[in-house]
């Protein structure tokens, strides 16, 4: 970063404080002209350029953003929301969706939330004029989300994860993209597993969580999910030696519940 680029940017949100859009915008202009990989710039180009009506120039400055920091969950979150002004609403799902799975990301590695409660998460994004991934991808009646922890401590499972056909068919349309554009992402890889299992489609389930067990071994909710699979397709034999698999992982690891769900399958199935 140059000095140069920097005072730029400092004078500019001074500028911004002032309420001086447009002088902050001249400013913050002449920062990203000196110094392109300067992403707080862009970052606050984007909301001036939204505050002064000009979305498609906020779009392409949080896009810029985006390159520098593709893991920053605002840039994801901001240019959602330019794209819902602009009326483009597949795309606003799209970028606020990979923020949720940012979300999750950061909370699985401050130690937050297990994988099996955050790939069954069914949250409202934080910032409420944001679109909602969850609008799209889970539109249930509006009698309020079950908390993970609660449902963990319930012992049930998560309710469905969309209440139409359509709807469905558009989460795993979202959800392919999103594995598509990133292989090594497990849990929209998940969340593309348990939406095939919904509607029906075992085999593909099957391929989805195989794929990302071998991504990551220990991943027990895939477990639960894969020896589901595995009955509904009528392969009995693979999903008793899917769930003992997993018991064995869940029990190393300490989840408690994912081993309980397939300590009960198990021993329904086998009992059939």
């Amino acid at each position: 970063m140059s000095d140069a680029a920097f005072e730029l940017y400092r004078d500019g949100l001074r500028k911004h404080r002032a309420k001086d859009y447009g002088g902050a915008v001249a400013l913050l202009e002449q920062a990203v002209a000196a110094d392109a990989s300067l992403a707080d710039a862009w970052e606050a180009l984007g909301v001036l350029y939204d505050k002064l009506g000009r979305l498609d120039d906020a779009i392409a400055a949080t896009a810029k953003l985006v390159a520098l920091k593709p893991d920053e969950i605002m840039a994801h979150t901001n240019l959602s929301r330019f794209y819902m002004k602009k009326g483009l609403k597949e795309r606003a799902e799209e970028e606020q969706g990979k923020a949720r799975l940012l979300g999750w990301k950061q909370e699985l590695a401050q130690g937050g939330a297990k994988e099996s409660d955050l790939a069954q998460a069914q949250t409202a994004a934080a910032e409420p004029q944001a679109p909602s991934i969850v609008s799209f991808l889970d539109q249930r009646p509006k009698q309020g989300p079950t908390p993970p922890a609660k449902l963990a401590a319930a012992g049930g499972d998560p309710p469905p994860l969309a209440a139409s056909p359509d709807l469905l068919k558009r989460k795993i349309e979202q959800f392919e993209k999103l594995v598509a554009h990133n292989a090594q992402d497990v849990l929209s890889r998940f969340t593309l597993g348990r939406a095939y299992l919904e509607a029906g489609r075992a085999d593909d389930a099957i391929r989805v969580l195989d794929e990302l067990l071998a991504l990551k071994p220990d991943y027990t909710a895939a477990f639960v999910l894969l020896g589901e699979a595995y009955e509904k397709a009528g392969k009995l034999a693979r999903a008793i030696k899917t769930w003992t698999k997993g018991i064995e992982v869940a029990q190393q690891k300490g989840d408690l519940h994912p081993r309980n769900q397939m300590q009960e399958r198990l021993t329904k199935l086998k009992g059939s």
